[in-house]
């Protein structure tokens, strides 16, 4: 059983530093394209890394388990949605 959850929570933090390094991707591409004045931006997921740290937390049997909460703070997704999102709204971003 522990062998199992430890594969499964394995398996989520995996994914979960996939998504980190896609969001990565996403940002340097779109900052290159920017730079080359290609007007095509690619997004980032912030939420998901969050969700499958949270599951992996809760599945992993073993101690500490406290170094999985490092995956949601190296994702830059989450970064622009905690930092970018309040800036944007105050500088009225979304107002048409």
């Amino acid at each position: 059983m522990k062998l199992s959850q430890i594969i499964i929570a394995i398996l989520l933090l995996l994914f979960g530093a996939y998504i980190v390094l896609m969001n990565w991707r996403c940002v340097i591409v779109s900052m290159m394209n920017k730079r080359r004045g290609i007007d095509k931006y690619h997004s980032t997921a912030p939420i998901i890394s969050i969700l499958s740290a949270g599951l992996a937390y809760m599945i992993y049997p073993l101690q500490p388990k406290e170094w999985i909460g490092l995956i949601p703070l190296v994702d830059i997704g989450n970064w622009t949605l905690v930092i970018g999102l309040p800036i944007a709204i105050a500088k009225g971003a979304f107002k048409r």
